[in-house]
C-alpha cells in the first residue's frame, strides 16, 4: 500500500552508560558500527518518511547529534530524563494540530529493516488500531518485556522481565519496542502511564502504555518480526560487536 503521511518520533536523548559513551565522548545515538552512527541506520530505513515529519528527541551532547544529522529534522530536547513515555511527550508541541499515525522508534536498533517499519505502519492503518506494537518470538528468550494475552488472544499488558512470574518468563513473544499511535489521542493515554517506583529515580516507561490502552478497551494490534535478529538493540560494547558481525563489517 502507499503509506499516507505519518509522523515519526525517534528517542535519542540517552547517554548510553553501558556503552561507555562518556569515555568515548559521544551520545549513544552516535556510537558507530561499521563506520556509521547507530541513528543513521534507523533514518536510512525510514526514508519513506519526509525528514520534516521526523522529530528527534535529544539530550546528552545534543549539539553533536544535531551537527551530525543536520537540518531538515525537528529536534526537541528532553530536559528531564525520567523514562521513555515522558520522552515521547516532549514531542507534543512539534505535532500540534496533527491528526494521524505516529511511529515511535529508538536510535539504537540498527538491524530493523525498512520492510518492518513499513509493515507495522500498514498493519496499524489497515486495522484501524489505536495502538500497534512490534513483537518477536526469539530463541533463546531475551530479557525483554513479555506480551500478556487473555484467553481470546487479546493483548492485555506487557510485563518487564524483572517483574515477570516464573510462568510469564516462559512466554516467548517479547516486546521489541517500536509502537504506532494515533494523534492526538496518544497524548491523553501517555499521560496516564504511571511511574515505576521500583526504579531509583522513578521512571515512566513507554511499554506500560499497552496496559493503559487495554484497560480503556482500545484496539491494540501486534505486528510480529519475520527475522528475530532485527530485534537486537545496542546497549553494551558486546552488542556493538554482535551487530557489526550481523551487518557484515567491523566497528
Amino acid at each position: 500500500m502507499n503509506i499516507p503521511k505519518i509522523k515519526v518520533i525517534i528517542l535519542a536523548a540517552g547517554k548510553g552508560r553501558r556503552l561507555l559513551s562518556e569515555a568515548n565522548e559521544l551520545p549513544k545515538a552516535l556510537r558507530r558500527v561499521c563506520g556509521k552512527p547507530l541513528i543513521r541506520y534507523v533514518l536510512n530505513q525510514i526514508d519513506f518518511v519526509d525528514p520534516s515529519d521526523i522529530t528527534i528527541i535529544v539530550g546528552y551532547r545534543k549539539e553533536q547529534v544535531m551537527e551530525e544529522l543536520g537540518g531538515g529534522y525537528r529536534y526537541v530536547e528532553q530536559v528531564v530524563l525520567d523514562g521513555t513515555a515522558h520522552a515521547v511527550e516532549y514531542a507534543r508541541a512539534s505535532l500540534e494540530g496533527y491528526e494521524g499515525p505516529v511511529m515511535v522508534l529508538y536510535c539504537d536498533m540498527p538491524l530493523l529493516s525498512r520492510g518492518t517499519y513499513r509493515g507495522i505502519v500498514e498493519r496499524h492503518i489497515l486495522t484501524g488500531a489505536d495502538q500497534t506494537l512490534l513483537s518477536g518470538v526469539i530463541d533463546p528468550i531475551p530479557p525483554y518485556g513479555r506480551l500478556i494475552r487473555d484467553a481470546g488472544g487479546r493483548l492485555v499488558d506487557i510485563v518487564e522481565e524483572g517483574a515477570c512470574t516464573p510462568e510469564q518468563k516462559l512466554i516467548a513473544e517479547v516486546n521489541v519496542g517500536i509502537q504506532v499511535f494515533n494523534a492526538p489521542q496518544m497524548w491523553e493515554f501517555l499521560a496516564r502511564v504511571p511511574y515505576d517506583y521500583g526504579k531509583d529515580p522513578p521512571e515512566r516507561y513507554l511499554t506500560a502504555a499497552a496496559g493503559v490502552y487495554a484497560r480503556a478497551g482500545k484496539r491494540i494490534e501486534v505486528y510480529r518480526l519475520a527475522d528475530p535478529d532485527e530485534a537486537m538493540g545496542v546497549n553494551t560494547e558486546d552488542d556493538l560487536e554482535r551487530v557489526a558481525s550481523l551487518l557484515g563489517g567491523g566497528l
